[in-house]
């Protein structure tokens, strides 16, 4: 009896230990992800692509680039400081990325899809004829000071709420019988997008898009095909947007009669709920998104955003 109390008890140890250690793996790989996927995104946010260096490395290189010094704590806790001073912000101390967004709207009435390290030297040759030696922190903010001299600009955080219409543009044609299968394109924002009198994505905004699906026509049977999915688009702050074709987004373009592709005869599919524009024409001929089409998508959830103040 004792011998089976000691087997059994030792069992729900090992059980027990076994259990924990498992969830203790499982939290530091998330963790791990995490503190990798938020490097990669401060990465590509500022300089447009992911470094290969070792963790620690890419922590210090960037902490020195934005403020000249590498900072205290754990790898974790200055990655999350260096995502909240770059990408993320607050009311009182806005992001990098807002500051150069909200600069370059006032400047040139557009926010473009480059890096901000690009961003930030295509202003300051702009705004001064030189590009500046200051480390990438002092250089947003003599930017933003110089756009905003009467002080900083009034800003507010609200939500943005699901459904919200985005009216786009094509800038570029897309064709069944041209484009491949995984190929990104981009669409633009056409119009200033206002919540509450504040202005949360400025018209011109770039975003981009991928063809999940290319198909060529053929002679006699096959149809062409094209399906995009659209991705998401940068708010004034810097927080993505994702953007879908859903139930009022088709509603709109139903209203307004939007016609996606050339003037042949043919089905444009726009009920597809997480996105996508599927365009089924006749055989023997090609879908077409002509350069400059327009509609409307819709933005996927609620968001938080920090809106300008109009």
């Amino acid at each position: 009896m004792f011998l089976k109390k000691s087997l059994s008890l030792t069992m729900v140890i090992i059980f027990i230990s076994t259990t924990i250690l498992v969830q203790f793996s499982l939290a530091a790989d998330v963790s791990q992800a995490n503190l990798l996927d938020d490097l990669m995104l401060i990465e590509i946010t500022l300089y447009g692509q992911e470094s290969e260096s070792p963790l620690i490395e890419r922590v210090e290189y960037l902490e020195k680039e934005l403020v000249g010094r590498t900072l205290p704590g754990t790898i974790s806790n200055r990655t999350k400081q260096l995502k909240e001073f770059i990408i993320s912000g607050s009311l009182e101390d806005p992001s990098v990325v807002f500051k150069i967004n909200v600069s370059q709207w006032i400047l040139e009435d557009s926010i473009t899809k480059e890096p901000i390290a690009v961003r930030i030297e295509n202003l300051e040759t702009k705004l001064f004829g030189e590009i500046s030696s200051d480390v990438l922190a002092m250089r947003a903010e003599s930017i933003f000071d110089v756009c905003f001299k009467g002080g900083k600009p009034q800003v507010e955080e609200v939500m943005l709420p699901a459904a919200t219409l985005i009216p786009i543009r094509f800038p570029n044609e897309l064709s069944s019988k041209k484009n491949e299968t995984g190929e990104t394109f981009e669409i633009e924002i056409t119009e200033n997008i206002y919540f509450e009198d504040k202005l949360i994505i400025p018209a011109n905004t770039v975003a981009t898009g991928k063809i999940v699906k290319a198909k060529k026509a053929s002679v006699l049977l096959q149809k062409g095909k094209l399906e995009l999915k659209f991705d998401s688009v940068s708010a004034l702050d810097g927080t993505m947007l994702n953007l879908i074709l859903g139930e009022e987004a088709e509603k709109e373009n139903e209203r307004i009669a939007v016609a996606v592709g050339v003037g042949i005869l043919g089905l444009i599919v726009l009920s597809n709920p997480v996105g996508l524009i599927a365009g089924a024409l006749v055989p023997g001929k090609n879908v077409t998104i002509e350069e400059g089409t327009e509609m409307f998508l819709q933005v996927e959830k609620d968001t938080l955003v920090i809106g300008l103040l109009q």
